[in-house]
């Protein structure tokens, strides 16, 4: 939430909190500007955190509309499924892109299970998610009490480290709270962590979720096992593979243990954030869930066409105890018999896994904080994929340490076309060449190297032209290219192989 003087609405992405008016700005919010961070914005979110359509694509809200990653946003307009391709993630989806795009510095956003990880690993970002509990949550939308955390993103470890010292650190006016362990500090190695990695195919998430073909799954394959074999070669104390539980563990009877603790929390969370308004036309979840009948070619328009996750924590009967079972089940599968058993027996300081395995799953569980880094982007669609961490409850310190070390010691990360690349308009638009130098170009481009690079190809083609004194424009080029099927940016490549730097 935001004070009414900063002029922004708190609508989780619903129309039914338009115009609603915060008694004051989240704890969170004050704590932030009191040590002179300038808010500019909110940004998109998945609307209710997710909770309201399971099907609703991640990052879309009736109020915010879909959000899009300055990756592969061009997709979205070939009628291409939007996860097919990935969506940028959620449900802190604005705020990774917002970060990714240049229009921000920093961010923040809630996790709940993955929340704010997710989306980050998708915008090429670092991100923390400390322990839950940690950094306050009134003021602020939340799912639930047992897993919900509020992070930050960046797209700088280093700045990271800024953000989350000016989160955890309470300010002097905030009485009776407890100042957690602070000892972030920017590493230009790993030093003597132990680090256990787990390999790239756990849980075979990658070929399950449909979202990138065989050889993209090669290709982040081998990205990873690049990260891994120079940090054995570097002399990092590695340990490596590292065996993760399955996600059955956190089921009972196969039942998904997260629903009913999630379900059961919500209506309570709710409740604390509608009490958190000075002027509120919304009470209730079931006011709520009418405002959306009343109201559908608003609330309810065919990409998110119900509220059934909405209605069923309405509906939600499950016993007392039976949340109560769940939740002490997922905190122990996720940390004494999971996360903490393998801690101690491979003695490590911290996990890492690939950014879609669900290593924040399991930490989410157990309420254990995560991070994110990144690693690379996809040759396919120019989709950033990252790694995930995990470590003991309280060492946020370890995490940012690795991703800090890691900054200094790896490429830098892909970035997306910058908007001054993008052609403009033209009033008088070059004509595209005649058939034989069109299938010259795609011919070059089908058979050589250019990292998805249609400047690169330009600048090889006019080289090669250049005592017959023709030449075409790099815009004219990526025209002929998009045009046939390729899939072909402005900018020049990378090392990287897709991703572009200024």
């Amino acid at each position: 939430m935001t004070d009414e003087k900063l002029g922004m609405d708190t609508t989780v992405g619903s129309y039914a909190f338009v115009g609603c008016i915060p008694k004051k700005s989240a704890t969170i919010v004050q704590r932030l500007i009191k040590r002179g961070m300038i808010v500019i914005g909110k940004s998109n979110l998945t609307e209710f955190c997710g909770l309201k359509n399971p099907s609703m694509p991640p990052g879309w809200s009736a109020v915010g509309g879909q959000c899009q990653s300055p990756y592969v946003s061009r997709h979205i307009e070939k009628r291409k499924l939007h996860w097919e391709l990935s969506a940028p993630g959620g449900s802190s989806t604005g705020s990774a892109v917002a970060v990714a795009s240049g229009f921000s510095t920093l961010a923040i956003g809630t996790d709940t299970i993955g929340s704010l990880i997710t989306p980050a690993n998708r915008a090429a970002l670092y991100a923390l998610k400390p322990t839950a509990g940690v950094v306050p949550m009134d003021g602020i939308f939340n799912l639930s009490k047992t897993f919900d955390a509020v992070g930050g993103m960046a797209k700088s470890a280093k700045d990271l480290v800024a953000l989350m010292d000016a989160m955890m650190v309470p300010t002097n006016r905030e009485e009776h709270t407890r100042s957690p362990h602070r000892s972030f500090k920017i590493k230009p190695d790993f030093g003597s962590l132990r680090i256990g990695i787990c390999e790239p195919t756990i849980w075979k998430v990658w070929r399950k979720s449909g979202r990138i073909n065989a050889d993209a799954e090669r290709f982040m394959t081998q990205k990873y096992d690049m990260i891994v074999q120079s940090m054995i070669e570097m002399g990092v104390d590695v340990v490596y593979p590292v065996e993760l539980p399955n996600q059955s563990s956190l089921t009972i009877d196969g039942k998904n243990c997260f629903e009913p603790v999630v379900y059961s929390e919500f209506k309570d969370c709710l409740a604390e954030f509608i009490r958190d308004f000075r002027v509120t036309k919304m009470h209730s979840l079931a006011e709520i869930i009418n405002f959306n009948l009343d109201h559908p070619e608003l609330c309810l328009p065919p990409t998110c066409p119900d509220q059934n996750d909405l209605m069923a924590a309405l509906q939600s009967s499950t016993k007392r105890e039976e949340v109560n079972a769940a939740r002490q089940h997922l905190q122990t599968a996720g940390g004494p018999e999971g996360l903490d058993f393998i801690f101690a027996t491979k003695q490590l300081d911290l996990i890492v896994a690939p950014g879609d395995a669900p290593l924040s799953t399991l930490a989410a569980a157990a309420g254990y904080p995560t991070a994110a880094c990144p690693l690379s982007a996809l040759k396919l669609n120019g989709q950033p994929f990252g790694i995930t961490l995990a470590s003991r409850p309280h060492t946020e310190h370890t995490l940012l340490h690795f991703l800090t070390a890691y900054e200094n010691i790896f490429p830098p990360r892909a970035l997306p076309m910058p908007l001054s690349s993008v052609p403009l308009q033209d009033p008088n638009p070059e004509p595209l060449p005649d058939q034989p130098i069109i299938d010259l170009i795609l011919h070059e481009w089908d058979t050589r190297r250019f990292s998805c690079s249609a400047d690169a190809l330009a600048d090889w083609l006019n080289a090669r032209w250049r005592k017959s004194g023709y030449e075409l424009s790099a815009e004219t080029v990526c025209e002929v290219l998009r045009s046939n099927g390729r899939i072909a940016f402005r900018g020049l490549g990378d090392d990287a192989e897709g991703a572009f730097s200024r």
